[in-house]
């Protein structure tokens, strides 16, 4: 009867097999398994991987059709048979994540990290739930002790206690703390996200006294009718504000507020916000936002005009103070003034359609390559706020805007010249240049990168008389994944026969095929993958005789998709006398102590008076900072750098460094070292203008280190190329 049964387990498993390979049959294949597992259950220990590959794909093609119901159940099944199976736990968390169960998702990674805490993808994940609920500009404003005084002084000078005061974004509900100090009737606190709204209520809860009176609303404040819980508010306390000032939309939200839920004589704190913006000149600044001219120079389109892509915002956000090449060259400009507590001068800012002029004056001659934007806050009689990046005073909560989409232009000393802003969709904009080229981000950034532009340039006669040995050039094929395909592009001129390549946008792909068509190359020959529409199949079953991927994210980490398909290229498409590039992509660590790193991920409570507001938002801290530019980051190193190994063939490891200054480390510093061919020489992502920013593994506590002690760094890796760094306490000695 034992044969009989083991019989029909293994049948099923070969009929699930078969069924596997045909996408309509997947949900029968699934059942099969399934079936098997039940009457064998010692079976799905060596066919688990199989049983996962396979649920993955159905899930796939469930999640096409929107299906999540059947997703679920799908996983309730597998976890039947799979208890505390920490990859069903992290692949269900992605899905939880992916249909907006976001807290559910949360417990799901927490639950697989349980299971190993050397599980580097579920960490990521988890990283990347906390970042989604909780931004990390919070963490930065909470800890601006320069912001959080001003704001408590001017709330303790203006608020009494007849008051019936509205917070505005309450977040944590910092503010709406320091107004329940001045013991008002009532305090209304209104945020738009659930979690800030949850936190805010905990905050409060915990914090204030019994005597106060308060609501926590979880709405859009433009969601509110008249008479909020049947009272007209006297005081509007808000910080409803980013980097250019208005793009949180809080001219809006104050227009729809004074219409309806403030008192005639209400007061807002703040009263008054004035923007300003400044010509500047910063060659590091505009590599994220047009192609420089040497580029162009070597893809013969000099004439042209390649600006960024452009998403929803017309301006981006930096901590301008770091640029120390920076250069300010006219004076500074007020752009827009506006008083909150006149509905009128609101309205009349919100209805404007005409171009606000502003005339700038040159303090040199030279180059204007971008406009710096801060802002001033009049929060009370005594008190003002500034981000402007020139004073020592400036609040540090908000970076400022740079407005970056114009053609530089010469300016001559003493003269003057105009730029024109729009006011819509209740923020500024700069009024663009039209006779542009846009592509994607990435691709600006990979091709400014003049160093790795510079290499691959000198690689080139290598690559051709090593293949060249073996065929002729009129044969070669070639695949270049790049954002821009700069190898590819190069071996097409010098001849070879075809070029596959990747464009991340169709706007890249029009980008690609013109700089093609001016350089005279027969776009028969190119085979274009766009966008993530694309896959192992895209090669079919040709041999290729180059390759060239960099399997790296531009924001630092490893790229697990690229990652996979660069091992595929390698073992199934790379001809036996092929070339790979880059050769090698080395992993280097470094142990460091950095205060912005700590400010950026950690509330302290000396910075806002209230320990209840790290207890409950320091919950939302992570592991991992990505987008970190090593050339503006100020941190003292407390070892010397470290190779951990090549990132196509990473292990776990502990490797011991010696401490070489005394400090608190708070993280491993991680950047890469890229060699494009054998011996040609490696150079480091660690430098300006990088197209691959670092990444920082974040320790917590600190851990206090001395000159002469010997640190562990703890390597953990995934099989798909995932890894993280953490400092081993134990071994410190």
């Amino acid at each position: 009867m034992s044969n009989v049964e083991d019989f029909n387990w293994r049948e099923y498993i070969e009929y699930a097999r078969q069924l596997s390979t045909v996408q309509c049959r997947y949900t029968k294949a699934l059942d099969l398994y399934l079936m098997a597992f039940e009457k064998h259950p010692d079976a799905k220990y060596n066919y688990e991987d199989e049983f996962r590959v396979l649920l993955g794909k159905l899930n796939e093609m469930l999640a096409s059709a929107n299906k999540t119901d059947e997703i679920f159940n799908n996983f309730s099944r597998a976890n039947v048979i799979f208890p505390g199976n920490m990859y069903l736990m992290n692949d269900l968390g992605k899905y939880l994540f992916k249909f907006g169960f976001y807290l559910e998702a949360w417990s799901q990674f927490q639950k697989a990290l349980m299971v190993d805490g050397a599980f580097v993808n579920a960490e990521k994940n988890l990283n990347s739930v906390k970042n989604c609920l909780v931004e990390r500009w919070h963490f930065r404003m909470l800890n601006d002790d320069i912001r959080n005084d001003a704001y408590h002084s001017s709330i303790k000078e203006i608020v009494k206690s007849d008051d019936i005061v509205f917070d505005l974004g309450s977040g944590t509900g910092l503010l709406s703390l320091y107004v329940s100090e001045c013991k008002p009737k009532f305090i209304t606190a209104c945020d738009s996200s659930e979690v800030m709204a949850n936190i805010s209520n905990l905050v409060l809860s915990d914090a204030v006294d019994k005597d106060n009176k308060y609501l926590v609303i979880n709405k859009k404040s433009t969601e509110l009718t008249e008479n909020v819980n049947n009272k007209k508010h006297t005081i509007l306390v808000t910080e409803l504000f980013d980097a250019g000032l208005f793009g949180e939309h809080v001219l809006p939200a104050l227009s729809h507020a004074w219409k309806n839920f403030l008192h005639v004589d209400a007061r807002i704190i703040p009263s008054i916000a004035k923007f300003y913006i400044i010509g500047a000149q910063c060659k590091e600044l505009m590599s994220k936002y047009q192609v420089c001219s040497s580029v162009k120079k070597i893809l013969n389109i000099s004439p042209w005009n390649i600006h960024v892509l452009q998403n929803e915002d017309t301006y981006d956000c930096e901590d301008i103070y770091m640029f120390k090449n920076l250069k300010y060259m006219t004076n500074s400009e007020c752009v827009l003034s506006v008083d909150f507590n006149n509905v009128n001068s609101i309205d009349d800012i919100l209805e404007n359609s005409e171009p606000i002029n502003v005339e700038l004056t040159p303090r040199e001659s030279g180059e204007v390559n971008c406009y710096i934007g801060w802002f001033n806050l009049i929060l009370s009689g005594a008190h003002t706020l500034t981000t402007d990046p020139r004073s020592s005073d400036r609040a540090t909560a908000w970076q400022q805007a740079i407005f970056y989409d114009f053609l530089p232009k010469h300016v001559d000393k003493g003269g003057k010249f105009n730029c024109e802003f729009s006011f819509g969709s209740g923020k500024l904009s700069l009024i663009p240049d039209l006779s542009v080229t846009r592509i994607s981000p990435e691709a600006i950034r990979f091709l400014n990168d003049t160093e790795l532009m510079n290499n691959i340039m000198n690689c080139l006669g290598l690559v051709c008389v090593y293949l060249g040995q073996i065929m002729e050039i009129s044969t070669m094929s070639i695949i270049d994944l790049s954002p821009f395909p700069m190898f590819g592009f190069q071996m097409l001129k010098r001849g070879a026969k075809s070029l596959v390549c990747w464009a991340r946008t169709e706007l890249d792909q029009q980008f690609i095929e013109e700089v093609f068509k001016i350089n005279k190359i027969d776009l028969s020959k190119v085979t274009y993958l766009i966008g993530d529409d694309w896959g192992k199949h895209s090669f079919g079953k040709k041999k290729y005789h180059a390759i060239f991927c960099i399997m790296l994210e531009p924001g630092g980490d490893i790229d697990e998709w690229f990652w996979e398909i660069c091992q595929y290229l390698k073992q199934s498409h790379l001809s036996s006398e092929g070339l790979f590039l880059p050769h090698k992509v080395s992993v280097i660590a470094q142990i460091a102590q950095c205060n912005w790193l700590n400010i950026t991920n950690r509330v302290y409570d000396e910075n806002v008076g209230y320990p209840q507001i790290s207890e409950h938002i320091n919950k939302f801290q992570v592991s991992q900072n990505f987008g970190i530019d090593y050339s503006l980051l100020d941190y003292t190193a407390l070892t010397m750098p470290v190779e951990l190994g090549d990132v196509s063939n990473m292990v776990a490891n502990v490797l011991s460094v010696p401490v070489v200054e005394n400090g608190d480390a708070n993280c491993i510093l991680c950047w890469y070292n890229i060699e494009l061919l054998e011996g040609l020489g490696e150079m480091s992502t660690k430098r300006p203008c990088c197209f691959i920013d670092g990444t920082a593994f974040l320790a917590n506590p600190s851990i206090s280190m001395r000159k002469g002690d010997v640190a562990n760094i703890l390597h953990c890796a995934d099989p798909d190329g995932s890894l993280k760094m953490m400092i081993d306490l134990e071994a410190i000695a």
